[in-house]
């Protein structure tokens, strides 16, 4: 009996455990398979929904599929046409643009997007591209202007005409911006006025800072922009222009600012001349081209850093600004000349172009900030940061300068 009565008794334990096993696990087990099921389906719903078979199938099960690849019309633009998916090209590492270890620098492609295109790259003349264009035009005659010169609204006023003489419009532009400021301005040259130009130091750092970029400039061109080589000799005039222009911008006589800066105009004359009459030459190289756009570069970093780690006092901040203005013109001028003279050179150099536009843009940006009083606000004030906002631009020409001085 007592066996009979442990056997009923582990009986009645199996009973209950079994009632536990119906109750309470089995309703979890079928929940799972419930969401298993579930999942299942709507991994087969993606399926269908996101890798469609190109043929109007459904895909089977072992045979995943890959995404269609849509065709590119000319300029990148992509078809999502049913004929144009079927037909898609694989894609090809050959259709990235090529760097050219010898040249340093890389070339276009149709299907490259432009970081930036401005008015005068949508209306090339005839309808032709960069390279077309740089390729049937030699940058040295006039008629670059009329097919690109055709600035808008924000990128400024045409581009110059130059002359079909390799340098003459260049050094025209230099004799033009310092004989303003010499003879245009009202009292001419005033960082040496011993009474009225204390009282004018907005006008005063401005031709200030004119006069460091012609510095840089007509360095640059008796060095490199009017050497065949290193063999080659320098022009004597172009020496004594720059050594003119060395003399200290406050001279007021023994000599005077204005007599040496005058002295030096008229050697830049003096070598026009011999531009015009063949017995000098300006070259239209890249490397000339390239140390141009190093040294404005130099120069530009510098008025850079002054504008922006420069603690001054409010009395000050204005002298900054003004110096940044004038060294700003120069290049803006001649760079302006430069995007016509060399524009086979920038064409050849994979968006070339179109980063100079985009400085000229930045500078003639500049060009336009003058305010009649010149604030120094903290950057999260209401009121301006004028060393500020004249920063902007010119650090992003500064640094696509740099960028164009390495290709």
């Amino acid at each position: 009996m007592g066996v009979l009565n442990e056997q009923a008794g582990g009986g009645g334990g199996r009973s209950v455990t079994q009632r536990l096993v119906l109750f309470v696990v089995l309703p979890f087990l079928v929940l799972i398979v419930a969401l298993g099921s579930t999942h299942s389906a709507a991994w087969a719903l993606q399926q269908h929904v996101l890798i469609p078979d190109q043929a109007g199938a459904r895909p089977t099960a072992g045979s995943p599929q890959q995404p269609p690849i849509p065709a590119l019309q000319e300029g990148g633009v992509p078809v999502h046409s049913a004929a144009a998916v079927q037909h898609a090209p694989e894609p090809s590492h050959s259709a990235a643009p090529a760097a050219d270890s010898s040249l340093g620098h890389s070339t276009h492609t149709q299907s490259s997007p432009a970081p930036h295109r401005s008015d005068q790259q949508k209306s090339a003349p005839g309808g032709l591209s960069h390279s077309q264009a740089g390729e049937s035009d030699k940058g040295h005659g006039a008629e670059h202007a009329e097919g690109h010169g055709e600035h808008g609204g924000d990128h400024g006023p045409a581009l110059p005409e130059i002359s079909p003489i390799p340098g003459v419009t260049f050094v025209e532009t230099m004799i033009k911006i310092m004989e303003h400021e010499l003879y245009g301005r009202t009292l001419g040259w005033r960082p040496n006025d011993i009474i009225i130009g204390r009282f004018t130091d907005n006008i005063n750092n401005y031709q200030l800072g004119v006069l460091e970029a012609m510095r840089f400039t007509t360095l640059r061109l008796k060095d490199s922009l009017t050497r065949m080589g290193d063999a080659d000799t320098y022009d004597p005039d172009l020496e004594l222009a720059l050594n003119l222009f060395m003399n200290k911008s406050t001279s007021f006589w023994f000599p005077s600012a204005e007599s040496s800066y005058g002295e030096a105009v008229d050697h830049l004359k003096k070598f026009l001349a011999k531009l015009e009459s063949g017995q000098r030459s300006f070259y239209y190289r890249r490397d000339n081209l390239v140390a141009l756009l190093s040294a404005y570069k130099d120069i530009l970093g510098n008025v850079n850093k002054s504008l922006v780690f420069s603690p001054v006092s409010w009395f000050k901040v204005d002298d900054y600004f003004y110096y940044a203005k004038g060294v700003s013109h120069v290049i803006y001028e001649i760079l302006r000349v430069v995007r016509v003279g060399y524009q086979t050179q920038l064409a050849s150099t994979m968006y070339g172009l179109d980063m100079m536009d985009t400085v000229l843009h930045e500078f003639y940006r500049v060009e336009g900030i003058d305010p009649w009083i010149i604030l120094d606000s903290d950057l999260g004030s209401i009121f301006a940061n004028h060393r500020a906002n004249i920063n902007a631009p010119l650090s992003e020409a500064t640094h696509l300068l740099g960028i164009l001085s390495q290709l």
